[in-house]
């Protein structure tokens, strides 16, 4: 029993790591930070980069192009990611420090769902692509499940090496496919919907540890 504790606690850490890394990058999806690091690398070394603009992060992106009006829910959505992010970042904190407290890990799962809800208000033109996004991701999960060794030391430096190698990936190719170049032009809604994804994955498992670790105490 003494051992399955620690194993929970190390695993409740780990989930809160997480989410606040996920949090972090949805931050960065928010702000359009992809675009300006790879303005900055092409300004330093002369890289074309790819062929397909993409935008400028959630904040910046004309509603008229996302397929929406200047509405009440788009301007509730607008508003609503930072607070979702900032929450899942300081909830996560909390979570990290204090595993056993079921309060803060359950309030991630309705901080992810905001975020989650609101980049859906943002883009219900691409609904369906993002289902198939979120499903992309839980095939990650599982293939980082897989590699149980690495995953369960680290799930949150696995998890986002396999973001960094997608986005590699994406990049390198130069946007020469249609899919490609669709994602580029929209990349930090993709990127938002992994990491909220993500987030409500981690929480998921948070409120499970931590039931269990304040059983064992």
């Amino acid at each position: 029993m003494r051992g399955k504790h620690v194993n929970a606690l190390a695993d409740a850490r780990q989930m809160a790591v997480l989410s606040i890394v996920w949090g972090a990058v949805a931050g960065v999806a928010y702000l359009g930070l992809v675009k300006r690091a790879v303005d900055l690398i092409k300004a330093a070394t002369g890289w074309a980069g790819p062929s397909t603009s993409f935008d400028s992060g959630l904040l910046t992106i004309d509603p008229a192009q996302a397929g929406q009006t200047h509405s009440t829910v788009y301007i509730v959505a607008i508003a609503a990611l930072p607070l979702a992010i900032l929450a899942i970042i300081g909830l996560g904190l909390v979570a990290r420090v204090r595993p056993t407290t079921t309060v803060a890990s359950g309030l991630l799962i309705p901080a992810a769902l905001l975020g989650l809800l609101g980049v859906v208000l943002l883009f219900l033109d691409v609904f369906l692509l993002a289902l198939g996004t979120l499903v992309v991701i839980a095939v990650l999960l599982r293939l980082q499940r897989s590699l149980r060794h690495f995953y369960r030391r680290s799930p949150a430096l696995v998890s986002l090496l396999v973001g960094v190698l997608v986005l590699a990936y994406i990049f390198l190719t130069n946007g020469s496919t249609n899919i490609l170049a669709i994602v580029l032009s929209d990349v930090d809604i993709w990127l938002a919907l992994a990491a909220f994804a993500i987030v409500l994955y981690s929480a998921v498992v948070l409120v499970r540890l931590g039931r269990m670790l304040r059983r064992g105490r």
